[in-house]
């Protein structure tokens, strides 16, 4: 009997001892979570602690991405000092919530050898989980679904977030999919605040352009939104995060191939219009057919071209011949998008008749082909006729100064009796002596005027506007401006000639593809000594209507 109770002890003891050691392991390094009974998608805490000296990369979580949605892990370090004994304890902790019902195990971490427990969690299905439609919604409209080769359509597509923001976590938007077809976004997206059925919401729209290369049927798909939202729970206070995941809806698009019999530039539409407007120098419009004009005046010809599910660098080159008694400036063709997706196309043209007598300006006829209709048109803008007269300001060249006369030959008489010749030759040389004085008295009066003369003449309201219209590198208000002006001017021929030199070359600068420097100094230097001579010779007319006093 007292044997066997001398073995229960020692049975008892070595019992004893290893669950001391056990507690002593666990104690060391351990792993413990703030709940082992959850819902799908509930947060609740992992903790991880050990006594010995770790960093925070000595764990690693990633093997909880397969059954959890996880937070980023945070790591902190304590020091404790009791009785002069000297402790350390690092910690891990990261939110987790997760993905599936039923039983889901948290495995064991190792450190320096040793390991932590596994541990079991209770996973229930959470019946008061918001649908994904209720959270974030992606919806989307193609404006077509049967194209053309080089033929587009337009996708709006738009993102609903029914939630605040910025409890969105891990987001991912990948845009529309399409094979076999160009897909472009246009312009930035644009992100606002709506109210949608009573609730505040936040829109985020964009554009996207689908472009047909070939014959076919493709396929399709709208945006994607992938990401976790924290959703709290009102009735016990605990926190989820809820996974989000749209369903991407699909569009089958059918491309027809290009018809065999089509004439001219490949353009499929389903709207075009094709306009031009016809003004004059000072900007009136021009509406009637034939159009009386001036050698040296200029009109505008402005052509506006809108399409619709063309992309820019669809649209055909419209060329313009005008005949040979004209100059022609073209602008650089302007492109503009519209909010619908529709293309704007405009050019410009400045047009100077160099020449008198009737002058055609040619018609305007772009063929297209109707891919509502699916039929070819043809779109057509009427010419001008102009009516051109000689230009107010020409004038004759001067008459060349005829040539000196040889002089006549001089026969010389020698007399033997000078008479009278002597001494009237001293009275002219008296007379002469005389007039050089009073001309050296008024020479010294003379530049007190010129001096005043000299003074800065004020530029003209007319220049004036010329030269903002140049700062402005407006080609047309610059033809306008510089039309004006020549109408307050009478110019010589010599002037006129280097006014038409210098109107080129600002019109070369304009308007020519190389981007030659627009500068206009000269042009305005000629300006300036036109209206300063005008002046002058208004001065002297003015002046000379007078007598001079006695």
């Amino acid at each position: 009997m007292k044997f066997l109770f001398s073995h229960l002890i020692r049975t008892l003891s070595l019992l004893a001892l290893t669950l001391l050691s056990v507690n002593a392991f666990a104690d060391n390094f351990y792993a413990t979570v703030s709940k082992n009974r959850v819902v799908q998608n509930e947060v609740f805490q992992l903790e991880v602690t050990t006594d010995g000296k770790a960093s925070s990369g000595d764990l690693d979580f990633s093997v909880l991405k397969k059954d959890f949605v996880m937070g980023q892990p945070s790591f902190s370090t304590s020091v404790s000092i009791i009785n002069g004994s000297r402790s350390a304890t690092a910690q891990w902790t990261v939110s987790l919530a997760a993905k599936h019902t039923g039983i889901i195990t948290i495995p064991s971490f190792t450190l320096n050898g040793d390991k932590t427990q596994a541990i079991a969690l209770q996973v229930q299905k959470d019946t008061n989980a918001p649908a994904t439609k209720d959270l974030v919604e992606v919806t989307s409209h193609l404006d077509k679904t049967t194209l053309y080769p080089k033929e587009a359509a337009l996708l709006k597509a738009r993102l609903i977030v029914k939630t605040d923001p910025r409890r969105l976590q891990s987001t991912n938007i990948e845009p529309p999919k399409v094979d076999g077809m160009e897909l472009k976004s246009t312009g930035e997206p644009k992100q606002y605040q709506a109210v949608l059925n009573g609730l505040q919401v936040t829109v985020v729209d964009q554009n996207f352009r689908i472009t047909a290369t070939k014959p076919g049927t493709f396929s399709l798909s709208e945006p994607k939104f992938e990401g976790s939202i924290l959703y709290g729970n009102d009735y016990n206070g605990s926190t989820r995060i809820v996974s989000v995941e749209t369903t991407p809806k699909t569009y089958q698009i059918d491309v027809q191939p290009q018809p065999k019999d089509y004439k001219g530039v490949w353009l499929p539409t389903s709207h075009l219009s094709l306009k031009q407007r016809w003004t004059d120098g000072q900007g009136n419009p021009i509406i009637q057919d034939t159009f009386k004009t001036k050698v040296g005046d200029s009109l505008n010809r402005e052509i506006t071209l809108e399409v619709s599910g063309v992309s820019q660098n669809e649209l055909p080159d419209i060329i313009i011949n005008n005949p040979v008694g004209v100059r022609t400036y073209a602008e650089k063709p302007h492109f503009k998008t519209q909010d619908n997706g529709d293309v704007v196309m405009t050019l410009k043209q400045v047009v100077i008749p160099s020449k008198t007598g009737n002058l055609e300006l040619p018609s305007v006829s772009l063929n297209w082909w109707n891919s509502t209709a699916k039929r070819e048109q043809t779109a057509k803008l009427s010419g001008l006729t102009l009516s051109v007269a000689p230009s107010d300001n020409a004038q004759p060249l001067p008459a060349v100064n005829p040539a000196p006369s040889a002089p006549a030959k001089v026969k010389v008489v020698t007399k033997q009796d000078a008479g009278f010749w002597p001494y009237l030759t001293g009275l002219f040389v008296v007379l002469w002596l005389a007039t050089l004085g009073l001309a050296f008295y008024w020479k010294r009066k003379t530049p007190v005027a010129k001096q005043v003369d000299d003074k800065p003449t004020q530029a003209s309201a007319q220049s004036l506007t010329l030269e903002q219209a140049i700062a402005a590198k407006n080609g047309i208000a610059i033809s306008q401006a510089l039309s004006q002006w020549r109408q307050t001017v009478t110019l010589t021929s010599e002037e006129e000639a280097e006014l038409s030199l210098e109107k080129n070359a600002l019109d070369q600068a304009l308007y020519s593809n190389q981007g030659s420097n627009l500068d206009g100094k000269a042009l305005l230097a000629l300006i300036r000594r036109i209206e300063k001579r005008m002046k002058k010779k208004s001065k002297i007319s003015k002046d000379d209507s007078t007598l001079p006093p006695l």
